[in-house]
């Protein structure tokens, strides 16, 4: 009975603890309370920008906070907008680098205020560019440097385009781009003009195991050289002075027996050649052999095998016919019993490279 007579009174109770609470107080406590929603109601808004770690790729050369950092918290269109501010420009090639102060600038200069974010995260931020032109001059970039050292040539002087852009948009797609990750196989002759060259490939992001992949691209080999143009008409028959020609550097796309530039003057034109004209070895009258060839029959030479990058040279090999320098002639391996052709370079030194490649690769 007591018990519920007690229960009775304890509204009472609370009453009279609430009268004797001066107003002031309570209306502290009330200012109080709301003073602490609003704060968590501003911490709630805030946008959290979250700067990622490692390298960002950029599709265009503009670096906007999208780019390199992701954006949480705060409303949509706070993070529309802050995502689509720009902070630097990049070139290909090179990592532009973004620090968290340039991010704050950014955004204070865009009329945010210090409560409406925060950005966490590294304290710098690096974009690549990624755009497929930049990927696409990267792949070619990498195939005139294997190319080149496979024929010890400058890779300055190399150039390449890709001629397939489906092939070029697949190949970026599902491999890696780098030295590393592209192997070029090896080529017995230097490709000139229009071509198709094979290569091993990692394939990126792989979860198995990285087994290289056989790749094929079209593409569209030059050489820079220097060739001799024809400054002026050329008759037949006429013999060529200096005056008559230009030594220029121009990249050859196409294969042909182009003319030692720097031995052109004192030969004899065998057509008329019109001016513009890069000079061949079909322009000119051959010259005469001396009546004495250095490689008589039965002499013993040695023997160059071009093979790729490398060499292989076949000792006391026999001349079977006499020979002066350029020419071809037969030769026998003596272990062998077999019978070749090469191209008599010295008395005692022929050579054997595909066709053109002697000629063309200076």
């Amino acid at each position: 009975m007591n018990e519920r007579i007690s229960n009775s009174k304890i509204p009472s109770a609370i009453k009279r603890m609430f009268r004797q609470i001066r107003l002031p107080i309570l209306a502290s406590v009330v200012v109080a309370m709301g003073m602490a929603m609003m704060v968590t109601n501003v911490q709630a808004e805030r946008v959290t920008l979250r700067v990622k770690e490692g390298q960002s790729g950029v599709t265009d050369r503009t670096v906007h906070i999208g780019d390199i950092a992701t954006l949480e918290g705060g409303s949509t269109t706070d993070r529309r907008l802050m995502s689509q501010l720009d902070l630097d420009s990049v070139v290909d090639g090179q990592p532009c680098l973004i620090s968290q102060r340039q991010i704050n600038t950014r955004l204070l200069l865009a009329g945010f205020s210090r409560q409406d974010f925060q950005i966490i995260g590294p304290a710098v931020a690096q974009a690549i560019s990624t755009s497929p032109d930049h990927q696409s001059k990267m792949i070619t970039n990498i195939l005139a440097a294997q190319l080149g050292s496979q024929f010890g040539i400058d890779a300055k002087r190399i150039s390449i385009r890709l001629d397939n852009a489906t092939q070029v948009d697949s190949f970026i797609n599902q491999f890696d781009i780098s030295s590393d990750a592209i192997k070029l196989a090896p080529r017995n002759d230097f490709p000139i003009g229009r071509t198709r060259l094979q290569m091993q490939c990692a394939q990126k992001s792989s979860t198995q195991s990285r087994l290289p992949h056989q790749v094929w691209l079209d593409v569209t080999v030059g050489l820079s050289m220097r060739v001799a143009v024809a400054s002026e008409p050329v008759t037949r028959g006429a013999t060529i002075t200096d005056q008559m020609i230009q030594v220029v550097e121009r990249t050859i796309s196409s294969r042909a027996d182009y003319v030692d530039a720097d031995s052109v003057a004192g030969k004899t034109a065998s057509r008329y050649v019109p001016p513009g004209t890069i000079l061949l070895a079909s322009h000119l009258i051959a010259s005469r052999q001396s009546s004495t060839p250095v490689v008589k029959r039965n002499d013993v030479i040695d023997v160059v095998i071009r093979a790729g990058a490398g060499e292989i040279r076949l000792k006391n090999a026999r001349a079977m016919e006499p020979g002066h320098p350029g020419d071809t002639i037969e030769i026998l391996n003596p272990k062998s019993g077999k019978r070749f052709n090469a191209e008599v370079v010295s008395a005692n030194l022929a050579t054997i490279a595909p066709t053109g490649q002697r000629r063309l690769v200076r």
